[in-house]
């Protein structure tokens, strides 16, 4: 009898991990949705019940939603221990088999974290924050140093040979200039707060690209360059626009906008794993959701 309840305890437990539970499905969605306040609140309540003991899940999404609210400052500074929280929640998760599995199964969901949190740490050094970022920073290389980043994804990245600028021929000639020094740009490396071909972050790349085919200076944050720029609706948008994106906290990036073909648009901007690169933010789970707008600073 021990013996067969040693071979049947391996088919359970593989059952507890993949069955469908309802309550597990909404914390997944509503956070693929960013309600992180929501799936906070709702995951304190599933690990307050001895119901759902039986899963490492709700801890799970209790500790992703941590990270992304403590982004928001006030709420960080109400929950000062939240990044040390989710550490030590992943730190137990790599240690059990459930665990592993759980972070398997979330690669992409992890890439988009591990995204973020990249960019957080950007917004951090700019601000001389360089105590939390020293812990997000130790939190990234010790617990996310093994998840892909979001921009090598298969579904995120698309070469530059695989996109025909065909519009080329109906943009202004300053418009064209800027698609061929931001082209030339491709691959230099991503760099905090570098505006130089020596490295770029976001935003220097876009002011880089101002000041030497626009004419123009710009204000060196995103967020100042989407308030400065003139707003464009998503039909009349050309290469050499701007397009904008949200990452729950306000506008954290900017982008070049580099193709509107296939009823699409590809962008070329400073990517914090790969610099300089092209993606099609509209095949992009993790750009489509984030975009806040477009806008542009020329005139034709």
């Amino acid at each position: 009898m021990r013996k067969i309840i040693i071979l049947l305890f391996p088919l359970l437990f593989s059952f507890t991990l993949s069955a469908q539970v309802l309550e597990f499905d909404q914390l997944e969605m509503r956070y693929d949705q960013k309600q992180y306040k929501t799936v906070y609140r709702k995951a304190n309540r599933l690990l307050d019940n001895p119901e759902y003991d039986f899963s490492f899940v709700p801890r799970y999404y209790l500790a992703l939603s941590k990270l992304q609210l403590a982004q928001n400052k006030r709420w960080y500074k109400r929950h000062q221990y939240a990044v040390q929280e989710s550490y030590e929640t992943f730190k137990e998760l790599k240690q059990t088999y459930e665990g592993r599995e759980i972070l398997r199964a979330h690669t992409y969901e992890l890439s988009v974290l591990k995204s973020d949190l990249k960019q957080w740490m950007y917004e951090l050094k700019r601000d001389g924050d360089q105590t939390t970022f020293d812990l997000i920073e130790g939190f990234v290389d010790a617990i996310l140093s093994d998840i892909p980043d979001v921009d090598n994804m298969k579904e995120d990245l698309i070469a530059p040979e695989e996109v025909i600028i065909a519009e080329v021929t109906s943009i202004s000639k300053q418009r064209k200039n800027v698609l061929k020094l931001s082209n030339d740009l491709l691959g230099v490396p991503y760099k905090w707060a570098g505006n130089t071909p020596k490295g770029f972050d976001c935003s220097g790349f876009t002011c880089y690209l101002a000041e030497k085919e626009m004419g123009q200076t710009l204000n060196r944050r995103a967020v100042d360059q989407y308030k400065a720029a003139t707003k464009v609706k998503r039909k009349n948008v050309k290469p050499g626009d701007f397009v904008f994106f949200d990452n729950g906290s306000g506008i954290s990036h900017v982008g070049v906008v580099y193709s509107t073909n296939n009823n699409s648009v590809q962008m070329i901007h400073a990517s914090t794993s790969v610099g300089i690169s092209i993606v099609d933010i509209y095949q992009s789970s993790y750009w489509k959701q984030r975009i806040a707008g477009f806008g542009t600073y020329l005139e034709d």
